[in-house]
């Protein structure tokens, strides 16, 4: 049997050694930038800091009961952790001088070549990242980023989705994830459901280079370019649909065409789930949080998202209500797609 403790000693573990990478990372950019920005008070850090202890008390639980397995989780190779940190330090100075003159347009010539065809709300440094989404080494940085902005937690929550889809859904059938990205969320999918096809689709043809190479021992997924707001897939193709954190970086129309798009390809009785960003007010405590965000990264959509409750989007653009839950700094909205009455028969 999985001890519970022993799992949640690590997972509290890791977050520390990310929390201490993240101190270096705030200097460099306190230095460079000149922000007049302060940091968190002491309640709010320790607000933080509770839901994040939660946060790991919720997964060493659902691994001890088998809602996903161990090996769905993140075990870095300390050495390949060790290199892949000191490039983050690096990339962070070049992060830290496009904050300060708010550059969001940075891109090499391969990268801005990659730009041509792309959407424009979509070719921009997202959180002033070098080349945006739009190199491989932005990819292979990407999550080691991620992990120390959520201090060891981004893994953590991207795995919410789990239960939800263990719940809903059985292990078959073809699956559709949208912007899979490097496949940070799609690994621990792969693990957990070994008999469902996967189909990952996303935007960067760089980042699914990079999430291809890392997954390339499983043999049930299949990769695709393409864009969420359009899909190239009949009506009803997949039994269940699943994103994590591509939202918030949408405008509200490009929002409202993902759901719109991956309602149609869903089958009747299959499952939708997003995971995202908190709203304002589903965790009143962590408020500041979502303020101060958009204040240090450029994420030009955010304040919309904030204000555009994903209940509600689901709502109107399919006309079934959802459900929600919360994990530290990300929200989980779910609905099951109505049986029509020739599928019932």
């Amino acid at each position: 049997m999985i001890n519970r403790k022993l799992i949640q000693g690590f997972s509290i573990a890791r977050s520390g050694v990310y929390f201490l990478e993240s101190i270096p990372l705030q200097l460099v950019n306190r230095w460079l930038t000149k922000s007049k920005l302060q940091p968190p008070n002491e309640e709010q850090a320790k607000s933080a800091w509770i839901h994040l202890y939660e946060l790991h008390k919720i997964e060493s639980e659902n691994i001890a009961q088998g809602v996903y397995p161990l090996s769905a989780l993140d075990f870095e190779n300390p050495i390949a952790h060790a290199r892949s940190f000191f490039e983050v330090l690096r990339d962070g100075f070049r992060v830290a001088w496009r904050m300060r003159n708010n550059q969001t347009k940075d891109f090499d010539s391969q990268s801005e070549q990659l730009r041509q065809g792309l959407p424009q709300y979509y070719t921009r440094n997202f959180h002033f990242q070098t080349d945006g989404y739009l190199s491989e080494p932005s990819a292979r940085r990407y999550d080691h980023q991620v992990e120390i902005l959520f201090t060891g937690a981004a893994g953590a929550m991207r795995r919410m989705i789990l239960p939800v889809l263990k719940l809903h859904t059985q292990d078959q059938g073809q699956w559709l994830e949208l912007a899979c990205g490097a496949g940070s969320a799609t690994r621990p999918v792969l693990e957990t459901f070994t008999k469902a096809k996967i189909t990952a689709l996303d935007l960067s043809s760089p980042y699914l280079k990079v999430a291809q190479e890392k997954l390339r021992n499983y043999p049930n997924i299949d990769f695709i370019q393409g864009d969420a707001t359009n899909l190239d897939f009949k009506n009803e193709t997949f039994s269940a649909v699943y994103c994590v954190y591509l939202l918030h970086e949408l405008p509200r129309r490009e929002r409202e065409k993902v759901i719109q798009e991956a309602y149609r390809v869903l089958k009747p009785g299959g499952l939708l789930v997003f995971a995202d960003s908190l709203q304002t007010g589903d965790e009143s405590s962590l408020d500041w949080a979502l303020e101060r965000f958009p204040k240090v990264y450029h994420e030009p959509f955010y304040k919309d998202y904030l204000s555009d409750k994903l209940e509600d989007l689901f709502q109107r653009v399919t006309g079934v209500a959802s459900q929600i839950q919360h994990a530290l700094f990300t929200k989980v909205v779910w609905l099951k797609k109505p049986l029509t009455p020739e599928s019932n028969d």
